[in-house]
């Protein structure tokens, strides 16, 4: 019994020594020993991992920046959230995320970020329930990733990204596909850029965002395209909003918004080009609508 343990111990020192030395000279490691890898590292360091496959829970709590070259897999096997990052200062660039659990109660999610100064970038999301979720999460990055729900019903889909009491949070060149809504709550400064989000139901919900900046973003065959809510002094210019037409199918929503600036944008084939509910809201604010463009909508403004 003695020696089995320490024939065991042994493998397991040894393996260390093995991840530990790939580390140090930079050269990829195969994605079944990123845990080890992660344990094994010093913050700071960059672990660039060659195809392959993790299986399970990946805890990130180290600032380190993960390299995925040739989509190694990370794979949560359909239960609980896949990646979960607890340390500022990550990066993770360049997995393919796949296969969370089906909870929406406990928010299954590809990669959740509950660390300021993190980016996720470049990565791809497949079977997850929700794709990226940031938490408290300031002076994060979303950028370039291509996300996919899971194939179910809209209101049992998780939302492809959300932002939760996270400011000054840049969100740009990402694609959802068959998400729930796109959703930022609760967070100030924020800009999203150049972000295309497909037949969901709400391509991007803003509430309680002052100071955001909306710009350059593609917002097609969605129930609504963008819905702007509670908020103040956000910007919303030179987007395509098109082809949004469930019950509400707004293109674009105002819900007590003050001193909102919507401008340059185009408004296509849906079945309200923009609707107003009380915006402004207080007496001394102005909302501006500036050279934007109504077309082939059924109602072009509702009020």
């Amino acid at each position: 019994m003695n020696r089995k343990r320490l024939s065991v111990g042994l493998v397991g020192l040894l393996l260390w020594l093995t991840v530990g030395q790939l580390l140090a000279q930079s050269e990829a490691i195969p994605a079944d020993q990123l845990a080890q890898a992660i344990a094994a590292a010093s913050p700071g360091d960059t672990i660039n991992v060659q195809g392959g496959a993790y299986s399970g829970h990946l805890l990130i709590d180290k600032p380190l920046t993960l390299i995925g070259h040739d989509w190694p897999v990370i794979d949560g096997g359909g239960e609980e959230s896949v990646v979960q990052i607890t340390a500022p200062g990550a990066t993770v660039r360049g997995f393919l995320v796949q296969n969370s659990g089906d909870s929406l109660d406990q928010e299954n999610t590809g990669i959740v970020v509950e660390a300021p100064n993190t980016i996720v970038e470049d990565n791809r999301f497949e079977q997850t329930l929700f794709g990226i979720y940031l938490r408290q999460a300031n002076n994060s990055v979303v950028r370039g990733n291509l996300i996919h729900s899971k194939p179910l019903d809209v209101p049992r889909r998780g939302d492809g990204i959300r932002v939760w009491y996270s400011n000054d949070v840049l969100i740009e060149n990402n694609t959802v596909e068959m998400g729930r809504d796109v959703v930022l709550w609760y967070s100030e400064r924020l800009t999203v850029r150049g972000n295309v989000v497909n037949n969901g139901r709400y391509g991007l919900h803003f509430m309680y965002c002052d100071d955001a900046h909306i710009v350059q973003n593609r917002l097609t065959n969605n129930s609504v395209g963008a819905f702007l809510m509670y908020s103040r002094r956000m910007i919303m210019e030179n987007n395509t909003v098109a082809g949004n037409r469930g019950p509400s199918g707004y293109g674009i929503g105002l819900k007590d918004m003050d001193d909102a600036i919507v401008r340059d944008n185009l408004f296509l084939d849906n079945r309200v080009g923009a609707y107003l509910d009380d915006s402004p809201r207080e007496v001394d604010s102005i909302g501006h609508f500036q050279r934007n463009v109504f077309g082939y909508n059924d109602i072009g403004v509702e009020m």
